[in-house]
């Protein structure tokens, strides 16, 4: 087994090769779409590792992003193995978390041993996938009722206000003036995008939704923001319908999510999601330097 920096010379084969397992690979194939296999610093962009067997064939692919997390796809164990043995090696930058298919994200945390209280949130959560020509509409999504709106004709902060108490509620995150700067900065960049939208009823915004990783055919869903006021209307499977539908019309042909959520899979699984399989978010509290505390 081989372990290779990757670049761009190497695209279209990390590509075809995370193409074989899409639902899981969103993450890493959207920012190689978006920002290339080069590390600049620059969001989206990161350092990628390859796997290569003896017969020169790439087998599993481990990343660390500019935001300092990890993303992996390597269903081989020895090229996992390998991979993660690389990494603890060679790693350069802090750690700020991992996310990836749920088996192979175990084996790297139990690598990184980082003390439990390390972590803002560290779970395995329901990996959903819905072909969109089995998209179900709930019964009133047409309704006149209902409008989207593309984020950047929202109130900058009403988002502000959302994406805040989204990352409180769903990641565990403690606020903080550091934390304020980043919703400041997501709402920024969702308000750039044409992938996020907030759901009027009756012109009074109830609920947000979005793509947070993107392919022509492919589309991910997140994040997926109802205020607790807003809750028990059904607003999320509306606004998830609707965006996908629109992205059916543009040519996507299927989507995938990931939750933990009970009553949010319970929305989901009424517009036609199924579970197949499931994801691993980790999240660092701060930042970790690995050099002492990783083991190989």
């Amino acid at each position: 087994m081989k372990i290779e920096r990757l670049s761009s010379q190497h695209k279209q084969a990390a590509c075809q090769f995370l193409m074989n397992h899409p639902y899981s690979s969103m993450f890493l194939l959207s920012n190689i779409e978006k920002a290339g296999l080069e590390s600049t610093g620059e969001p989206f962009s990161g350092e990628y590792w390859g796997a290569f067997d003896e017969a020169g064939e790439l087998t599993g692919i481990l990343a660390q992003f500019w935001n300092g997390n990890l993303m992996t796809q390597a269903p081989d164990p020895i090229a996992l193995e390998a991979l993660t043995s690389h990494l603890l090696q060679t790693v350069e930058r802090p750690v700020a978390g991992l996310v990836g298919e749920s088996e192979q994200a175990d084996y790297v945390l139990s690598k990184l041993n980082l003390p439990a209280d390390a972590y803002n949130t560290n779970r395995c959560e329901g990996l959903y996938q819905l072909v969109l020509n089995d998209l179900q509409l709930p019964i009133n999504a047409l309704s006149d009722r209902f409008k989207l709106i593309g984020s950047s004709e929202a109130d900058s902060s009403l988002l502000f206000d959302w994406l805040k108490e989204y990352e409180l509620e769903a990641f565990g995150r403690a606020p903080s003036d550091a934390h304020d700067e980043h919703i400041l900065n997501r709402v920024a960049q969702m308000q750039k995008s044409d992938s996020s939208w907030v759901l009027l009823d009756r012109d009074q915004p109830v609920s947000l939704s979005g793509f947070n990783a993107t392919l022509p055919e492919i589309v991910q869903v997140g994040p997926v923001w109802t205020p607790p006021e807003h809750r028990n209307n059904g607003y999320a499977r509306v606004i998830v319908a609707l965006t996908l539908q629109a992205a059916q019309q543009r040519g996507v042909q299927k989507s995938v999510l990931f939750t933990d959520n009970p009553a949010a899979a319970k929305a989901y699984e009424a517009i036609g999601f199924k579970q197949n399989g499931s994801f691993h978010l980790a999240l660092l509290k701060e930042p970790i330097e690995l050099t002492a505390t990783a083991s190989v």
